[in-house]
């Protein structure tokens, strides 16, 4: 028997959520629907990235450090293959929103073809360097933790057309708004990682190999179920295997149009990250140890906000493919402040457990020093300048704007993150903790040209799709 008062405050809830999120575009219940499955895929991604970061903690600080630095530079190199799938997402919403599944059909599979190009071509060129790559983001660094690098490296290196493959047809599924299936693959090869990792790690002691071998192995296997869903017949953005292989020069210019801008500020972005990295190992191993582990907890403490950014390039694709650039302006407005407010409260829950999540790292005593002082700026400076600098431009390139983004980023992460990061960190000493504050630096002045150009009209003008 249903509760009459338990009824009274769901509908209620819903009138309210329909007030203030719902719209012409969407509905509040299909905005939550297209939520909840990212919001927990999230959250399982970055469970599954503090187990697998614990479970190599077992091997030493080298291997902490190895996984840490490798990571960062394979973000850098993905984040190309990442801003191809941002090109079809956006591509695929906004022909969503003009009711032109054949042409979003298409442009998923054009994306998917770009991107296995792009990705063989850059992952033979890094394996043959790869010796090369290693010592010059690691050149103060230990030899065991440059060894373990070497290993990570060409594993991911190996994997990288795989990835990309997958990638993209996920952000296809999510710009259509079939978030459940997108889900499902994501999930499912997160899963499927960390059973392999505990076999491999714990029971038969691989080490960085079983990593290296589990990565692989889960990869091929979703790469391939992606490409199979992608062509079967109930899926709303079925393709036919001959549009993998017949190039549409249209389709690929609108894609494009997105993905060189977010590739070049993605490589910005990231690159300058890398700079910092090598700033950090030049502290040491502890500082790098405990920079490893912040990170994973910091990126534990933007899951609501990654999952709005990622639902916000469906909903303002899907308005502005529909023509409502007010309701667009709405949306990127309500999920901004929705944001700050999540990640504001995912930091108070994570206060009182900060001191349970960094032991179970087991972590030298230097090393657990940083790392909570760290954390302690993160919890609040997180929620302050996060949200702003990335939920906004995520809406922003929805509607087409990417080439803004790119020169905002290039200048924020060079003049305010690598500048003030050098100088506080290294010049006057501060280490780590000066790296943080730049960092957050960074994203306080981004947020605020993110802002001003979202309350103009610049930023919708951009003709992304062909009628």
């Amino acid at each position: 028997m249903r509760n009459p008062l338990l009824g009274r405050i769901r509908q209620s809830a819903n009138a309210l959520g329909e007030r203030l999120y719902g719209g012409e575009c969407m509905s509040f219940k299909q905005i939550v629907n297209l939520l909840w499955p990212l919001f927990f895929d999230q959250l399982f991604l970055q469970g599954i990235n503090m187990l697998n970061t614990v479970m190599i903690a077992s091997y030493g600080p080298e291997a902490i450090s190895a996984v840490s630095l490798v990571g960062s530079f394979t973000i850098f190199v993905t984040s190309v293959f990442i801003a191809i799938a941002t090109g079809c997402a956006v591509v695929v919403a906004q022909y969503c929103g003009k009711r032109e599944r054949h042409n979003a059909s298409d442009a998923a599979a054009q994306a998917v073809t770009s991107t296995l190009i792009i990705t063989l071509v850059i992952s033979a060129g890094l394996y043959i360097f790869t010796d090369v790559i290693v010592e010059l983001l690691l050149g103060k660094a230990e030899p065991l933790t440059k060894e373990y690098s070497r290993i990570l490296l060409k594993g991911n290196v190996v994997s990288f057309p795989l990835f990309g493959v997958m990638q993209t047809v996920l952000s296809a599924l999510r710009g259509s708004g079939n978030t459940k299936a997108s889900v499902f693959f994501s999930t499912g090869i997160n899963a499927l990682y960390v059973l392999i990792n505990i076999v491999l790690l714990y029971m038969l002691r691989y080490g960085v190999q079983g990593l290296v071998i589990s990565m692989i192995a889960c990869r091929a296997i979703f790469a391939v179920l992606a490409i199979l869903y992608m062509l079967y017949p109930k899926n709303e953005l079925r393709a036919t295997p001959r549009s993998f292989f017949k190039i549409n020069l249209r389709l690929q210019k609108s894609i494009l149009f997105i993905a060189i801008p977010t590739a070049m500020e993605q490589v910005f972005f990231h690159g300058g990250r890398i700079v910092t990295q090598v700033f950090i190992v030049g502290f040491g191993t502890m500082s790098t140890t405990a920079n490893a582990v912040v990170t994973t907890l910091n990126q534990l403490l933007m899951v609501s906000g990654q999952t709005i950014s990622i639902a916000l390039l469906t909903i303002v694709g899907q308005c502005i493919g529909m023509g409502s650039i007010g309701e667009a302006k709405r949306y990127i407005k309500r999920a901004t402040y929705t944001g700050i407010a999540a990640c504001a409260l995912t930091s108070i829950v994570l206060l009182p457990l900060l001191n349970p999540l960094l032991a179970v790292y087991n972590l030298p005593p230097e090393a657990h020093s940083l790392a909570f002082g760290a954390c302690m700026m993160l919890l609040v400076g997180t929620p302050l300048t996060w949200c702003v600098s990335f939920i906004t431009p995520s809406g922003l390139r929805a509607g087409g704007d990417a080439r803004y983004s790119t020169i905002v980023s290039l200048i924020c992460m060079w003049g305010v993150r690598v500048g003030v990061g050098y100088i506080l960190g290294v010049l006057l000493g501060f280490g780590l903790y000066g790296v943080w504050l730049a960092m957050f630096s960074e994203w306080a002045v981004r947020g605020v040209v993110f802002q001003l150009r979202a309350s103009g009209s610049n930023w919708h003008s951009h003709s992304v799709i062909e009628n």
